[in-house]
């Protein structure tokens, strides 16, 4: 952590010999104390967090590297063993993003591997998903620093074919968890809305829908500013198709027919 600490510092080789010091005590100080929070708590909502704050972290460094300065401090970091190149010239941060990415979804897999059979957090097994942070955090950044030393053709391989499949199953699962949670959320309010007959929560409950909503046009205009630029027509079409499905599902949603088929049917 104190190696991750101290990468902004080397932009400036006079300040971060000095300074890279004081970030590796500070980062190492602070993984410690966190991590001692954390298997102090031992339950689901910590580890949830603690392994999101993971994922906050590997997004941060992933996207540093797509600099060409990260890579090309890396590259001297490494004694320029590793160069990272494409078939047609530099592509700066590519394989530097698969390599950490990759090395995530390793750690994650060992952690899977020593899970399997653990229904309880009574089981023995079940303080490694719930404890041991300094271990898991110590283990995580080895294999980011591993991962470096496999050949580029390699990720090349794996960033063209492999992580693009697993990339689109990742998007389908969230996609999933979020019209789950979005269901149970409209589920639950209505359900305190029927028992109570709280004006409270009828106004929750379109506030939220509200909100939902103007969150979507406010990302899609996002979209379209930063990813939908002249020349990206695919990008176009993805951001389209999605708006008009967008428009057409909440259409359908309140149309008659359905409402009376399904009368818990509608923009909620």
């Amino acid at each position: 952590m104190g190696a991750l600490l101290s990468i902004p510092l080397l932009a400036v080789p006079s300040l971060g010999t000095v300074l890279s010091f004081a970030a590796s005590c500070c980062g190492a100080a602070t993984c410690s104390m966190v991590c001692s929070a954390c298997g102090k708590c031992g339950n689901s909502v910590a580890t949830r967090i603690g392994y999101a704050i993971i994922l906050v972290i590997n997004s941060i460094l992933s996207w540093i590297m797509l600099t060409k300065w990260a890579v090309e401090k890396l590259q001297h970091l490494m004694l320029d063993y590793v160069k990272i190149k494409c078939g047609d010239g530099n592509c700066y941060g590519w394989l530097a993003v698969h390599r950490i990415n990759f090395a995530l979804g390793m750690f994650h897999l060992v952690l899977a591997a020593l899970m399997l059979g653990v229904h309880s957090s009574k089981n023995p097994r079940a303080a490694i998903q719930n404890g041991y942070w300094g271990p898991k955090l110590i283990a995580w950044l080895s294999l980011i620093v591993l991962t470096f030393f496999i050949p580029d053709p390699f990720f090349q391989f794996w960033g063209n074919y492999v992580a693009m499949v697993g990339a689109m199953l990742f998007l389908i699962l969230g996609l999933i968890l979020l019209v789950d949670l979005a269901h149970n959320w409209a589920e639950y309010c209505l359900a305190q809305i029927e028992d109570t007959e709280s004006k409270t929560w009828r106004v929750i409950l379109i506030g939220s829908t509200l909100g939902m909503y103007l969150a979507s046009i406010a990302m899609t205009i996002v979209q379209y500013i930063f990813f939908a630029s002249s020349g990206c027509s695919m990008n176009q079409a993805a951001i389209t198709i999605n708006l008009l499905l967008w428009i057409a599902v909440s259409a359908i949603s309140v149309h008659p027919t359905v409402q009376e088929h399904n009368p818990k049917a509608g923009l909620a």
